[in-house]
Order: structure tokens, then sequence, then C-alpha cells
């Protein structure tokens, strides 16, 4: 398979995890609209959770719902957004830099590593997973110094980097620090930092939407550049 074919495959796999976990999203708040109407038809319920020894009625359901669709529906799918983003970008990279390696050619490795390698491929693609290990611990931005280091696309723009950057610092903060923001959120985000520190991160459905929308679009672009760039090599 060609580096084109392979990256457009990784491109098309996110797309479809990104698509199904939107609909999940928009699913599940279809559920809770149509239990919204079987109980105001005079339906009832009652749930227990065996593990917390709470039980719930229909009522408390609904009262319920807003929280739920708010504080963990929204967020746990957003952060799915932007670790399917980051499972493409390091996917994409991964088999950009197979196609020309010779950036590391001056890298460094164990003698053993050589040793209990297959082939020379599985040489090269060792350093590279190796570099591409330490990149995550980079900032967003370095990762697409790196994109346009191993070719030229001009693309996502620097708007859209900046806002991919206060998306993954938001998705941070959700994950590690239980959504307060800290001078971590406000460092990653620098000019679009949408919080102060002390603040708690919301996931309302119009950021909800524009980050999926802004995730998917560069996804896009960066594949469709790079297919271009190399099909013209």
């Amino acid at each position: 398979m060609s580096v084109q074919d392979d990256l457009r495959r990784i491109a098309d796999q996110t797309h479809a995890e990104l698509d199904s976990v939107h609909d999940f999203f928009e699913h599940s708040k279809i559920v809770w609209r149509s239990f919204q109407i079987l109980v105001d038809e005079g339906h009832k319920v009652t749930a227990d959770n065996l593990a917390t020894g709470t039980r719930i009625d229909q009522d408390g359901l609904i009262q319920l719902a807003p929280k739920y669709t708010r504080d963990y529906l929204s967020a746990f799918t957003f952060r799915q957004f932007v670790s399917a983003f980051e499972v493409f970008l390091f996917n994409f990279l991964h088999r950009l830099l197979l196609h020309n390696p010779w950036q590391f050619s001056k890298s460094q490795l164990e003698f053993d590593v050589v040793l209990k390698a297959v082939d020379r491929d599985e040489v090269i693609s060792g350093i590279i997973l190796k570099k591409l290990n330490e990149l995550k611990y980079d900032s967003l931005r370095e990762w697409f110094v790196v994109v346009e280091n191993a070719i030229k696309l001009g693309c996502p723009t620097a708007d859209e980097v900046d806002a991919l950057a206060e998306v993954k610092a938001a998705r941070d903060i959700l994950e590690h620090n239980a959504g307060v923001v800290n001078e971590i959120y406000r460092r990653k985000s620098a000019k679009m930092a949408r919080y102060n520190i002390g603040d708690h991160i919301e996931i309302d459905d119009t950021y909800h939407l524009e980050s999926w929308r802004l995730i998917q679009k560069v996804v896009t672009d960066v594949t469709n550049a790079a297919i271009s760039r190399l099909s013209k090599s």
C-alpha cells in the first residue's frame, strides 16, 4: 500500500471515529428527550443502583438529565474527540516519517536494539516511535512544527493551531484536574484561553460542535495536502 493510501486510511478511520462519537452524543440526547415524553404521558419507573444503594424514580431522573448531559455526556464525548485527533496525528506522522526518515539519520540507539530487530525497517520504525513518544510531551504547536518539518503542507492555519491548542488544553484540564482551570491551561491556551484560573471548564453545545468541526477540518486538510504533495514528488 502506498504512503498516500495509508494516509487516506488513517484519516478515514479518524473521521469514522469522530462521527461515531458525535452520533452517540446526539442519540443519547434523543433518548433523554424521549424519556421526558414518556414521563409526560404518565409512564413511571423506579431504578435501584445496587452499588451505591441509590433508588430513583422517573421524576428524579428527569431532574438529573441536564446535569448528566452537561457534566458527563458532553465532557466525555469532547474528550473522545481530542483523543481521536491525537491518535490520528501521531499515526499520520509515523507513516510520513517512515516514508522519509532521513531527518533522524544522526539519531543514536542502543546496539541491542539493532541486534533484536528483524530488519532495517524495524530499526527505523523503532527510532521514529521513540521520537514520537517523546514528542507527545511537547506542546501541540510543537507537534505541527514536526509535521511541517516532515512535509511542507501550509496547513492548518496559525489560528486553527491556536484553537486546537485551547481545545487540547481544555481536555487536559478535564482529564487531569477535575475541570478546574490552572496556570497550565492558561499557558497552553495562550491568547485563546476562555477561562481564568479557578474557573470550571464547561462544554456547552456550541463549543462541543465547534471543536468537533475544527478537528474534522484539520484532519481533512492535512491529509489532502500531504497526499497532494506526495503525489507531485
